[in-house]
């Protein structure tokens, strides 16, 4: 079972949620945690200080990829000269993480370049990796792309590169696109399409899991449970004093070979 939280703006994080949260987690039990970017509010080394605590604190092992509130926003010359350099201090010197877990591959991908404030871009370098790193995955284990921007429905957020991105997911077989950003948890089937494949694959937005910044809906993350013949969706969501079941979503796969 994969456990995606996202978005959870540590600086700007409700304490009561974020400790229940790593209550509810515990209690789950999850085969991987994904956190899908914008661990800090600014990118300052306080807050990244507090990630790596509360990261070292979740259900292990952890897959992480940065957002775009995780470069520095005001200090333009660390922007543009180091935009990373925190983050891979106190998180992780690894900016694409590739993870393999049973039943699971996960590849995570950067999508948010220092010269741009807000939309993503994944390189065709990173497109490679996609058919590299997944394309030789066992044909039975769900093949899993992270990204802080979403790829898919395309309408969630601007991706630039995206066409390349889904281009090679769908070459490489993935199955899962799991991202965060909007702070609106959405799950939608999507289709990937290469010059010579076309497939079916899910696409697992997730909410803010800890933060004040809910834009109108509930703090939640997911959980995603990976069946030989389903990935079943169930959202966890903060009612104010406890974490309760929200939307059930149950996909079914299309399991054989993908090369």
């Amino acid at each position: 079972m994969i456990a995606q939280i996202s978005d959870i703006h540590l600086g700007a994080d409700v304490e009561e949620v974020a400790q229940a949260l790593l209550v509810d987690l515990t209690e789950q039990a999850p085969t991987v945690t994904v956190v899908s970017g914008d661990l800090t509010m600014r990118a300052r080394s306080r807050q990244f200080a507090q990630a790596r605590a509360y990261l070292q604190r979740l259900p292990q092992p952890v897959l992480v990829v940065p957002g775009n509130h995780d470069v520095p926003l005001y200090n333009v010359a660390r922007r543009f000269t180091s935009p990373f350099s925190r983050y891979q201090r106190y998180v992780s010197a690894e900016l694409d993480p590739m993870l393999a877990v049973p039943g699971a591959v996960l590849l995570g991908l950067n999508s948010m370049p220092h010269w741009r404030w807000k939309a993503g871009h994944i390189s065709s370098r990173q497109a490679d990796l996609v058919r590299s790193a997944l394309g030789n995955a066992p044909d039975d284990a769900v093949r899993v792309v992270v990204t802080h921007h979403p790829v898919l429905p395309h309408e969630l957020s601007g991706l630039f590169g995206r066409k390349g991105l889904v281009a090679a997911a769908a070459d490489a077989g993935v199955e899962l696109l799991l991202a965060g950003h909007t702070h609106d948890p959405q799950v939608a089937r999507v289709e990937l399409v290469s010059a010579t494949t076309a497939r079916p694959a899910l696409s697992v937005v997730a909410g803010t899991a800890v933060s004040k910044r809910t834009r109108g809906s509930l703090n939640s993350y997911h959980l995603i449970e990976c069946h030989h013949l389903a990935l079943v969706v169930r959202e966890r969501q903060w009612t104010g004093r406890d974490w309760v079941e929200g939307m059930r979503v149950e996909y079914q796969r299309h399991v054989g070979p993908r090369n």
